[in-house]
């Protein structure tokens, strides 16, 4: 295995600890001192945060999960720009540590902030030689779609759903390489994963909609 093969090894692990940091938990150990997971959804995330410790903490959390889907996709830009390949390992690996974080026991959040910060990542950085407004299109596709759902169901589960099925579709469209196509595809179905309870509580009717508290 060369050097170059075994860097960039190293470079989808850095990803992936990146992605496993846990912010939620992380956040409301600081305030409460306890574990997030036992309590509102159970859920490591930003949510799960605005549910139990208000709108503000809940922002905060989601800032820096989106950082840290961002971060090893710019790391993966100016080590190795023209790698495609790698950049979509970067991503999905990110992703996938949110939900399966090595540090909490693999017990982690949905991982929509952590994706959205790769959906940036990909699109702002000029991974491939789109014009601009085509490169950062579906970050705006993704947003209006996620936001058009929320506002009319106040379910955020549900957004996240649909934003994850149009995010592949999103980069087909505004033609960005197979890879990272690929990749977004990878991004929809690991939402879909982490979402297997909200997706049977949306069947039944019984999924929560989202109520902001005071910080």
């Amino acid at each position: 295995m060369g050097i170059a093969v075994l860097f960039k090894i190293l470079i989808v692990i850095l990803a992936y600890l990146i992605g496993s940091i846990p912010t939620a938990y992380i956040l409301f150990k600081i305030k409460k001192g306890d574990d997030i997971r036992k309590y509102g959804s159970g859920n490591v995330g930003g949510t799960n945060i605005i549910r139990t410790l208000g709108t503000s903490w809940g922002l905060i959390t989601i800032v820096l999960d989106v950082i840290k889907g961002f971060i090893p996709v710019m790391v993966s830009y100016l080590i190795y720009p023209g790698d495609l390949v790698l950049a979509a390992a970067v991503t999905a690996a990110a992703v996938l540590g949110h939900i399966f974080p090595v540090y909490i026991k693999f017990k982690g959040g949905k991982a929509i902030s952590t994706s959205f910060g790769v959906i940036i990542g990909v699109s702002a950085l000029p991974f491939v030689s789109n014009p601009v407004w085509m490169r950062i299109l579906p970050i705006f596709i993704i947003l209006a779609t996620w936001g058009m759902m929320f506002a009319i169901f106040r379910i955020v589960s549900l957004g996240s759903l649909v934003a994850a099925a149009i995010t592949p579709v999103s980069f087909f469209i505004t033609r960005y390489p197979w890879a990272i196509v690929i990749a977004a595809l990878s991004w929809g179905l690991l939402t879909f994963i982490s979402h297997r309870e909200n997706i049977k509580r949306l069947a039944r009717g019984e999924e929560k909609k989202i109520k902001g508290k005071g910080a």
